[in-house]
């Protein structure tokens, strides 16, 4: 797989970082780059998987860069994480942003970039023959990492995956 820069904001980082699991995100993008209000984010001590993004950090597939410019389109209403993500994507003529909040979503997409989140990243990997199952690692996520998804919404996503047993 070709190696493609992306950017990443918390939400993604810190549900694979908390499971063990950031080597799907390299395997899968192999550079992902996160400004520091992310690593801000990711890196306090009582955050599971905070060591994990320290590690990824230091192996050099993960790198922190500093945003010069939050450009104008970019919403004051969004986190720092979000607003820098975005900036920096922009900054680094990237296309590929890993977003899960729904208004930092709606804003990367208003501008032309290609959205992936949480869930898209696992069924892409199970896709690509990264991971043999979606399910065991979305419940680790539920379960470790506090992430919040609707019941519908898992049901879709398990369904996609092939995985829904009804």
């Amino acid at each position: 797989m070709a190696i493609v820069t992306v950017v990443c904001n918390a939400t993604p980082l810190i549900n694979f970082a908390a499971i063990n699991r950031l080597d799907i995100l390299q395997a899968m993008f192999g550079q992902v780059v996160i400004p520091q209000a992310v690593y801000n984010e990711t890196t306090g001590s009582s955050l599971p998987g905070s060591q994990s993004v320290q590690e990824a950090i230091a192996s050099g597939w993960l790198q922190v860069r500093t945003v010069s410019a939050i450009v104008p389109e970019i919403l004051a209403e969004l986190d720092d994480g979000e607003r820098e993500a975005i900036a920096l994507i922009l900054e680094i003529s990237e296309q590929r942003i890993l977003l899960d909040e729904r208004e930092a979503r709606q804003v990367a997409q208003r501008l032309g970039l290609q959205v992936i989140g949480t869930l898209g990243i696992l069924l892409l990997a199970k896709d690509n023959g990264v991971i043999l199952h979606v399910q065991p690692l979305l419940d680790a996520m539920i379960n470790i990492a506090q992430y919040w998804v609707a019941a519908t919404l898992y049901q879709q996503v398990l369904r996609q995956a092939g995985e829904l047993t009804e």
